[in-house]
């Protein structure tokens, strides 16, 4: 058959094949996070993906991806090899004061701006869901009010700010108890996933990361120095929670142990209830039932809106989503996190709309700077467990050293110190789940890891594990570390001297023992394989349910395994407190202490003291006969940590919280833990790759568990990647020094 117009043809398709896939019409892309080797992982369109991810920052000046530096900075990902890609949107941005149709074109234009320079880019929006300002203030009694004071109406968001600037003080937001918002961001939210999945820049959206609350981090407005919500929006809220728990004023006023309210007339507490507590820094769950109540229907308000705009998401767009939150932060979230934390991360863990948890890498000052372990601020094996992937939030480069020629050039930006901490901070999060580059550093002109030596250590790091995507996932711990955010109902919402202590400075010195462990929340100790942990540390479980006690008990304190009680273990079940509850559970005798200064911590083997920064209360010794001292109150014979035998296990109980790296590695080695390595560097080893990030540096005789020695000579403030069964290097050191720029 003789075909006519041969060259027209032949122009026709080679015109077609210059055309970027997008515009070509190419497969609209799908996003799911589903099982892979052993882990929850990314898939686009069906093929699993290194959950690796670009992010441009929300700030001002620099958001927009057209724009030349960002576009610049995404392109250099694109070009060694990243393909996943992440930008902020604000709803606000479109939502037309005059009620008109959402115009999507706003949103395309972001997209495409990466869609140019990394033409098969998977993209996952960060949709942020707040009301536009002039939404807040046309709606005042739909709005956050605080209890410490009244909202500082100077602070408004928006250019030259940043649109989520000032969202800590007492500005002007709408509750997110308020059901007027929620039901217009919802209706917004609809048009938006139903506008923009029909045009061709929607076809390359994978995922949407629903944002709102302080930061998009779900965060109540206001949270870290103030105290919301007194607005009529959350009162109602509250009222109408208190209803469907007791449904009469009788029952309510028995549980607030008063008759001054009533299902019609029941306030929001105020500053001087939420912080007062009965029993040292714990609320008693009797006394101050009505303060629990109120966190507990301020949490699930916040919860309720997250489960809602996820599952419009999903039910809005054709195709599979993945949607995604941050939620679930533990470490480093200021003492406050009953007043704006994440205590409902079981809930939001099992909730069938949402795919992943997220947060920033914790800014604890010891754990992210060089030398510290850089560890997430979320559980991540409770992610796990429930088939949610983790991601962290790399956006540490603020620690890099700036060398400015001019207030217009930059001299250099590679900073020696600074290679290390962001090598850590990728190859941590990737060994455990995934990660993603936020990059501020665009807003100053240029991305923060836009250098080519920085760029060449993370093609690197992404060459390795897109390999390690296929290697089976298996946990390489046989410590356990057992957290609770539970316990934040019924602690003192500032400061204390133990608050930040055990969730910030404890564990990351527990990290440091060259031991390798695990995270999980208590309601996940029936999920996970307890044969192959020595040692199980309940970090801060304050507060156990009945059942949780008898699971412990019989499943738990069995084995030979060690159980390490820090501070206080089960000391209220949710309705009384208590040291009878945690004497029970552990099987050591307690006496209250009156304490009038802070005390200090010490130990003989090994030699070590800490003294707290102030007087921990309640405070308790141990008075058991039958257990074996092994730290006293310093200056006094009173013993604090003492360590107990019995017939199925070993009980290591501790009326002051645990602290010295040294101590943490003699107590695990005790209970027959791995110790990779004696030195005091953070060493993790996880599905075959070891990591030591060291500050020091010098020699090391690193132990692997197949029996194998390594005798190395580590270099100072470096990371070294190891395979875990043979001592084979897997990543390449980065470069000490750089050229400086003539």
């Amino acid at each position: 058959m003789k075909i006519r117009n041969l060259p027209v043809l032949l122009l026709c398709c080679t015109l077609l094949a210059a055309i970027p896939p997008t515009v070509q019409g190419a497969m609209p892309k799908s996003g799911e996070i589903k099982p892979y080797r052993g882990r929850p992982t990314i898939h686009v369109n069906g093929t699993p993906m290194t959950p690796d991810i670009y992010a441009l920052t929300h700030a001002t000046g620099a958001r927009w991806s057209w724009e030349e530096v960002p576009q610049h900075n995404v392109r250099n990902f694109y070009d060694i090899g990243f393909r996943l890609f992440q930008l902020d949107f604000w709803l606000s941005d479109i939502w037309p004061k005059d009620g008109s149709p959402l115009d999507v074109s706003l949103a395309q234009k972001q997209i495409r701006g990466v869609l140019d320079v990394a033409p098969d880019a998977c993209i996952i929006l960060r949709v942020h869901t707040d009301a536009p300002y002039w939404w807040n203030e046309a709606n005042r009694d739909q709005c956050t009010e605080y209890a410490d004071g009244p909202i500082q109406e100077y602070y408004k968001p928006g250019p030259p700010h940043n649109n989520e600037d000032f969202s800590i003080m007492r500005s002007l937001r709408a509750s997110l108890a308020s059901q007027k918002w929620k039901q217009e961001a919802g209706e917004k939210l609809v048009e938006f996933c139903k506008k923009l999945s029909q045009t061709e820049e929607g076809d390359a959206v994978i995922g949407m990361h629903i944002s709102g609350g302080i930061y998009g981090e779900w965060h109540y407005w206001g949270f870290v120095d103030h105290d919301p919500d007194t607005g009529k929006a959350m009162t109602a809220y509250f009222r109408n929670w208190l209803r469907n728990k007791y449904g009469t004023d009788k029952k309510l006023q028995q549980a607030w142990n008063s008759a001054q309210w009533t299902l019609e007339t029941a306030t929001v507490p105020g500053v001087e209830e939420r912080t007062k507590t009965q029993f040292g820094q714990f609320k008693d769950p009797k006394a101050e039932r009505r303060v629990i109540d109120y966190i507990a229907a301020q949490q699930e308000a916040v919860v309720e809106d997250i489960e809602y705009f996820c599952r419009l998401a999903k039910e809005s767009w054709p195709r599979p989503l993945i949607t995604g939150v941050f939620y679930g932060y533990l470490h480093m979230t200021f003492n406050r996190q009953s007043v704006g934390g994440h205590l409902l991360v079981e809930r939001i863990l099992d909730c069938p709309w949402i795919d992943y948890l997220a947060a920033p890498q914790t800014y604890y000052k010891f754990s992210r700077k060089l030398g510290g372990s850089g560890m997430p601020r979320g559980i991540v094996e409770s992610a796990a467990l429930h088939g949610k992937l983790w991601f962290d939030e790399m956006d540490n480069g603020e620690l890099a050293r700036r060398v400015c020629h001019d207030a217009v050039r930059y001299l250099e930006r590679y900073d020696a110190d600074y290679a290390p901490v962001l090598r850590r901070s990728v190859v941590l999060p990737l060994m455990r789940g995934g990660v993603w580059y936020y990059d501020f550093g665009i807003r100053e002109s240029l991305g923060w890891f836009d250098d080519p030596v920085y760029l060449q250590s993370i093609a690197d790091e992404k060459a390795l594990f897109d390999k390690q995507l296929n290697v089976p996932h298996k946990s390489e711990a046989d410590v356990l570390y057992v957290w609770s955010q539970e316990s934040y109902y019924y602690l003192k919402p500032q400061s204390t001297p133990i608050s930040s202590n055990v969730i910030d400075h404890s564990i990351e010195e527990a990290l440091r023992s060259g031991t390798v462990g695990d995270h999980i929340y208590d309601f996940d100790l029936d999920k996970v394989n307890l044969d192959q942990y020595k040692a199980v540390i309940f970090m801060n479980s304050y507060v156990l349910s009945s059942e949780q006690r008898k699971f412990i008990r019989e499943k738990v304190a069995q084995n030979g395994r060690t159980l390490i009680y820090n501070y206080l273990t089960g000391v209220t079940d949710g309705e009384t407190i208590g040291l009878p509850l945690t004497e029970k559970l552990s099987g050591v005798k307690l006496a209250l202490q009156n304490a009038t200064e802070p005390q200090t911590l010490h130990f003989t083997d090994p030699e070590s003291e800490f003294t707290f920064k102030g007087v921990v209360e309640p405070f308790a010794v141990i008075t058991d006969p039958q257990a074996e001292p092994l730290a006293t109150l310093g200056g006094r014979p009173d013993v604090v940590v003492a360590r107990k035998n019995f017939p199925t296990h070993t009980a290591v109980y501790a009326t002051l919280p645990v602290n010295g790296t040294d101590v943490f590695r003699k107590l695990l080695r005790d209970a027959g833990c791995h110790v990779y390595n004696d030195r005091n560097d953070f060493t993790y080893v996880n599905s075959g790759i070891m990591l030591i990030h060291s500050l020091d540096g010098g020699q090391r005789t690193i132990r692997l568990r197949n029996g194998k020695e390594l005798n190395l000579t580590l270099p100072e403030k470096s990371n070294t990647v190891l395979d875990a069964n043979t001592g084979e290097v897997l990543l390449k050191e980065i470069p000490k020094t750089y050229p400086k720029v003539k």
